[in-house]
């Protein structure tokens, strides 16, 4: 039995190596992405809020090994794309111009790439349009208790309320495995208000909080960043950010 997991094991590590792999692949060549923030080499993440900006700024990764970008006199920039799995790194060929950047987060809404090589810059890229793979029960569930998230930005349809730099920490969200939760936020006063209540999943895996029809939300994210939708009294959405 010894002799059979000693040949078993790089195996399954190998078969783990290459559906990693394949995962990364598959949310790289998914959709186009737009670049909404960079990080300095300090570690100063400067966000655009511009929006046009935003949409303006995009690369689309080819499952052909071609990727497309804004640029050049034809007014769009084609060169060739690999990736490294052993290395995590991401290499840019455009024939006499050759870079490279290591992915360090990807998931079906965010892409942080650092130019290590290049200066140690980080550029963090979002789907403008966002589509959200669906999650199984334990996976929203896996998701949402995974720590705090802070609240960064709440929009109601067109207007957006984003939190004051300053107020970030004291505003969040702490969902726990007992169905319990706790919602710290300014409401008028000079402190944060901290209050409790209750959650749970519906058929529609929707996210329901103190079963309060006006508080249902879709339930999108990764390790980094969970994004609640509500359909009810307008669009309202809650961008949230994992907590430090």
């Amino acid at each position: 039995m010894k002799y059979l997991m000693i040949i078993l094991i790089p195996f399954c590590l190998l078969a783990q190596d290459e559906t990693t792999s394949d995962r990364t692949i598959e949310f790289l060549t998914t959709g186009t992405w737009n670049i909404a923030y960079n990080i300095s080499p300090d570690g100063q993440r400067i966000d655009e809020e511009d929006q046009e900006k935003i949409k303006s700024s995009w690369v689309i990764f080819r499952k052909d090994g071609h990727y497309e970008m804004p640029g050049g006199i034809s007014g769009k920039v084609i060169g060739k794309w690999t990736y490294d799995k052993e290395t995590k790194n991401l290499h840019f060929d455009e024939g006499k111009t050759k870079y490279k950047a290591i992915i360090e987060e990807i998931s079906d809404m965010n892409l942080l790439l650092n130019y290590a090589y290049d200066g140690g810059f980080k550029i963090g890229l979002i789907h403008h349009v966002y589509v959200p793979t669906p999650k199984t029960s334990e996976e929203i569930t896996g998701l949402i208790t995974s720590g705090r998230w802070n609240v960064v930005l709440q929009q109601y349809e067109s207007i957006e309320d984003r939190t004051p730099i300053a107020q970030v920490a004291d505003n969040w969200f702490e969902f726990y495995p007992d169905f319990t939760y706790k919602r710290s936020e300014y409401t008028g006063g000079d402190e944060p208000e901290v209050r409790e209540g209750y959650w749970f999943l519906d058929d529609d895996l929707q996210l329901n909080l103190d079963g309060n029809a006006m508080w249902i939300y879709s339930v999108a994210g990764d390790k980094s960043t969970l994004l609640l939708t509500s359909n009810v009294d307008g669009i309202r959405i809650i961008n949230c950010k994992k907590a430090k």
